[in-house]
């Protein structure tokens, strides 16, 4: 199995919002290519609805802004019922999760990433931990800084008795 958490960058190309979609070829290839095998799980965090949600909210066309609008509470309502082509990774953000922003935050935020990213990062971090079989995980982003999170995955095997 390989996994694929995706960024707000990501998702910004494939539902084609004004200003932030620059890269929409490339990614539309790659998310074709994904949503369709058998093998490669699609993961949207919490932060990745929530800032997706933000652009949209900011977008200066009215019209522009409730067609996207749509959009995106069709992709939510389609995830929701299980019909889209990517899960939802429940179990985000705990008072741990807080702690750990707590603890991480200054020294990330001078580095650039926010608490959006950072979450998306202690998602990963813990999909990876918790979640067997898993080939390949990375944070699907345009932004360098995760996008450097990928990594092959070793699987255990278990003795047979």
């Amino acid at each position: 199995m390989n996994v694929h958490f995706i960024d707000t960058s990501v998702l910004v190309n494939i539902l084609d919002i004004p200003n932030r979609n620059s890269h929409r070829e490339v990614v539309l290839k790659e998310y074709e290519g994904l949503k369709n095998s058998q093998t490669d799980t699609l993961l949207l965090p919490l932060a990745t609805i929530i800032e997706t949600g933000n652009h949209i909210a900011h977008i200066r066309d009215g019209n522009i802004r409730r067609s996207k609008g749509k959009a995106m509470a069709q992709m939510l309502k389609d995830m929701a019922n299980g019909v889209a082509p990517w899960d939802y990774y429940e179990g985000e953000i705990t008072r741990d999760d807080l702690l750990y922003f707590s603890k991480n935050f200054p020294d990330m935020a001078m580095k650039g990433t926010g608490i959006g990213d950072l979450s998306i990062v202690s998602a990963y971090n813990k999909y990876k931990e918790s979640v067997p079989a898993i080939g390949f995980i990375r944070i699907w982003s345009l932004d360098g800084h995760l996008a450097a999170y990928e990594e092959k995955m070793t699987t255990k095997r278990r003795r047979k008795r």
